[in-house]
């Protein structure tokens, strides 16, 4: 496999103290968090914070989601702290190889793959969400930078935070990748449904069917 195939990794720069300490709150929270939540959390100015979460946010630290609104004016912005990819695909595999004893990489890297999706897809089933748009908010929580189809029956993955590994151990990293698309849907995929390196810089999903709701 060649060297640039593949997406790019994505990897950001890292916070400084001020930001770190927002993302640490953020990453004591189970659910997306409120501008004004964190606020009373941190006890920082509305300013202030709202400076940190987008520095943040544009340098892949946090996901942001959009909350309904109780009354006028636009929805405000939730927050979510991204776990460090490679501690989260290291949790994954290890979820994988105690729930198949005796498995393949593949069937160990699927396994795990799919409750980590599970958890994502709780974390952001709010709202009543389409199961097409919880897969998009995962998957750009994760790092890979998703484009969907005008046909919305394939993504694009156009960034990989685990490019590196996967280049060497395919098997293993794209079957979490796979297993996690099937968690946050709630549905089976066939293997063939996700493409690693499919073409220049990006990889491809294929969806079974047009995603409308669960």
């Amino acid at each position: 496999m060649e060297k640039d195939a593949g997406p790019p990794s994505g990897v950001d720069r890292a916070p400084t103290g001020a930001q770190g300490r927002v993302l640490a709150a953020l990453a004591q929270r189970d659910s997306p968090t409120t501008l004004a939540e964190l606020a009373e959390i941190t006890g920082l100015h509305d300013n202030t914070l709202r400076g940190h979460l987008d520095a943040l946010h544009q340098a892949g630290h946090v996901s942001r989601v959009r909350v309904t609104p109780t009354g006028r004016g636009r929805p405000a912005w939730s927050y979510v702290a991204r776990e460090a990819p490679y501690a989260a695909l290291a949790l994954a595999l290890s979820r994988g190889l105690e729930n198949t004893p005796g498995g393949t990489a593949r069937e160990a890297g699927e396994s795990g793959g799919r409750a980590w999706g599970e958890q994502l897809r709780e974390l952001f089933d709010i709202d009543d969400r389409p199961p097409q748009e919880r897969l998009m908010l995962a998957l750009e929580h994760v790092g890979f930078r998703p484009e969907i189809s005008a046909g919305r029956t394939s993504v694009r993955l156009t960034r990989c935070p685990f490019i590196d590994t996967a280049r060497v151990h395919p098997e293993a990293v794209c079957s979490v990748h796979l297993g996690l698309i099937q968690g946050v849907l709630g549905q089976s995929l066939e293997r063939a449904a996700l493409q690693p390196f499919a073409e220049p810089g990006a990889c491809l999903v294929t969806l079974a069917e047009p995603v409308t709701r669960a």
